[in-house]
């Protein structure tokens, strides 16, 4: 019999009941159990099997108590985590030594090997990290017991080498300080570099340059080609010590061995070498090479007046002994005893003091000429300080530099009329010195000072105490001012081109102070190229200190040149000048033994010279004459 169609809608609502209970147990995580009509609920069920406690409700207020106050001791009460690790380089991985490690409460500084350990740190603090070379750096702490490990990046500076004329890369070496990167040829790339840090750079064929790193990141370094030269005497082919080499206002000096240096390498120019002894020297600094030998040049000069330089009659005479005799060099007047220029000078003071107005030569450079033509040394003698022209005509000038006399306020004079002027004044220095450097910018080889003193030979009517001098006579500051004027003119000298020498009273070789006028000897040889000291017998009127007495010295003339050139060398031992003697070519005096010079004592003298090894000597004549033989033929 067919179903009942209400049975099977009931049947069909038994099973979706019992779906509905099952579906609920699963999701609630129970066990698979069917609940009959009629039984205790499942969770009351649960409840006696499982024995569990309700839990009391709960205020949020000790909650947020308890997380506030242990807030409070981690940041107050808690001493933080002590953190280590190692600082290491980059871009080797190197250990960084001296590394500086800080935070806001500790600091610490990395060990040989780059590990280090601070106190104090609570996540989530900041770890700071710098060392000298290295960019820094910082490191947040997360995990206070992992090891940290910061590779700090190098600060790096690229070198590039290069020569100073072309600007080619040159195939440079660094000190052995340094281990850098090479990057080509003269270029270096040096990390990590510390701001100041120093490097030197050689090559071979260079001068050696330092640079200092100062934040660049390339540094060009521009080496200089070495200039390595060598002076040496022609002759011997010894070493020539102390030779001055100068290129403008570059100016050295050679060492023991006759070496140099130069400091860049012009492309063109002409490099002077002076050395006393010697005739001066240039090279071309085009050529290759920078050794030169000197040729010594062992003068022997006679002597022209200021007024015997403009006759016509004397100029044949001196070109005749320079043709015919071993006479190669003359001194002429320049400046002569009155104050008067043998030839019209451009310095202006000259001009304005009357200097200038009566010149004796009046073809200086035609004069020049043929006396080079024939291979002469030409030197210009300067009365310095015995200047009657600058003492009374200064005021044309605005100068005062002659000496008063203390007792009237006039000018003070000598036995000849004629007036000095003050070694104290600065004008009278630079007067002196821009004529004597002038004569050698005209052509002459030498300037030579004479009356580089203070005044001596006073009138019947005075003394040399009745000067009024500037400053206090002391003998400190008459060797000073002397000792200051011929520096500023020996180099002015020098620098023109030519050499500076001083005449001396002959009894300078001996004297042990300044002699009351300022020529100390072995202080003022520094500032001169040619000492020549007047070493005539007739003026030894005291004799030879210990050995010679007066008049004897008259009759003895090898052996007062001798002894006094001897006794010059030993004070100068040591010292750059020359040793250059003046000789007597004159009678003895009227008023002495009156003995006569002829070309036996000339001889005489010559040979002193020659055995005391001294260099060359000059003679002198009052009127310019040179007829009493004497002289060896060409």
């Amino acid at each position: 019999m067919p179903r009942n169609r209400d049975d099977g809608h009931a049947r069909s609502a038994d099973i979706l009941r019992c779906a509905s209970r099952f579906c609920m147990y699963s999701n609630r995580g129970w066990s698979y159990s069917s609940s009959l009509p009629g039984s205790p609920p499942a969770s009351a069920y649960r409840r006696r099997r499982l024995k569990l406690p309700r839990l009391p409700a709960l205020s949020p207020l000790p909650l947020a108590l308890l997380l506030v106050g242990g807030v409070a001791w981690y940041h107050f009460a808690f001493g933080g985590f002590s953190i280590r690790g190692a600082v290491l380089d980059r871009d080797s991985g190197r250990p960084i030594v001296g590394a500086r490690v800080w935070s806001a409460r500790a600091s610490a500084i990395s060990a040989a090997d780059g590990e280090f350990a601070i106190e104090r740190i609570k996540p989530p603090d900041a770890i700071g990290f710098d060392a000298p070379g290295y960019r820094a750096q910082s490191v947040r702490v997360t995990n206070p017991f992992e090891p940290l490990a910061p590779r700090l990046e190098p600060i790096g500076v690229e070198l590039d080498a290069v020569d100073a004329d072309s600007g080619q890369p040159v195939a440079a070496m660094l000190d052995a300080s340094v281990t850098p990167q090479v990057l080509g040829q003269g270029r270096f790339r040096i990390a990590p570099v510390r701001d100041g840090q120093s490097f030197r750079l050689s090559a071979d064929g260079y001068l050696g340059a330092e640079t200092s790193y100062v934040g660049q990141d390339v540094v060009r370094i521009e080496l200089q080609p070495r200039r390595d030269g060598r002076i040496t005497d022609a002759a011997t082919g010894r070493p020539v010590a102390g030779a001055r080499v100068s290129l403008g206002d570059l100016v050295l000096n050679t060492d023991s061995d006759g070496a140099y240096e130069l400091q860049h390498r012009p492309s063109q120019g002409t490099l002077q070498v002076l050395a006393p002894g010697y005739r001066r020297a240039e090279l071309d600094l085009s050529q290759p090479g920078l050794d030169l030998r000197l040729q010594p040049n062992p003068i022997r000069a006679t002597y022209m007046t200021y007024f015997a330089i403009g006759g016509s009659d004397y100029r044949r005479d001196l070109f005749s002994l320079l043709d015919s005799t071993e006479v190669n060099a003359v001194v002429i007047d320049i400046k002569g005893d009155y104050g008067l220029l043998s030839y019209q000078s451009r310095v202006p003071l000259a001009e304005q003091i009357g200097a200038n107005s009566a010149p004796t030569i009046d073809d200086l450079d035609g004069l020049l000429r043929s006396l080079h033509d024939r291979r002469a040394y030409v030197i210009g003698r300067i009365v310095v300080f015995k200047d009657n022209m600058l003492a009374r005509n200064g005021s044309k000038a605005g100068l005062d530099v002659g000496v008063k006399d203390r007792r009237t306020g006039d000018l003070w004079v000598d036995g000849e009329t004629l007036a000095w002027v003050d070694p104290f004044q600065p004008a009278a220095w630079d007067y002196n010195t821009a004529l004597a450097q002038e004569a050698i910018q005209r052509g002459f080889d030498e300037v030579q000072f004479d009356y580089i003193r203070f005044a001596t030979d006073p009138s019947p009517d005075n003394t040399v105490d009745d000067i009024q001098y500037s400053r206090p006579l002391t003998e400190q500051n008459r060797v000073s001012a002397l000792k200051g004027f011929l520096g500023q003119a020996h180099k002015a000298v020098n620098d023109a081109g030519g050499f500076l020498s001083m005449d001396t009273f002959g009894y300078t070789t001996w004297w042990d102070n300044d002699g009351g006028i300022g020529q100390d000897l072995e202080v003022l040889a520094d500032d001169i190229d040619y000492y020549c000291p007047m070493v005539y017998p007739s003026t030894f009127n005291a004799g030879v200190p210990g050995s010679i007495p007066y008049p004897q010295v008259v009759s003895r003339p090898y052996d007062v040149v001798y002894q006094s050139l001897k006794h010059a060398q030993q004070k100068l031992s040591g010292k750059r000048v020359v040793v250059r003697p003046w000789l007597q070519y004159f009678d003895d005096y009227p008023w002495a033994t009156q003995i006569r010079y002829d070309a036996a004592q000339i001889e005489a003298q010559k040979k002193a010279v020659t055995d005391s090894k001294s260099v060359g000597w000059m003679l002198w004549n009052p009127g310019s004459l040179f007829k009493r033989g004497g002289l060896a033929p060409k």
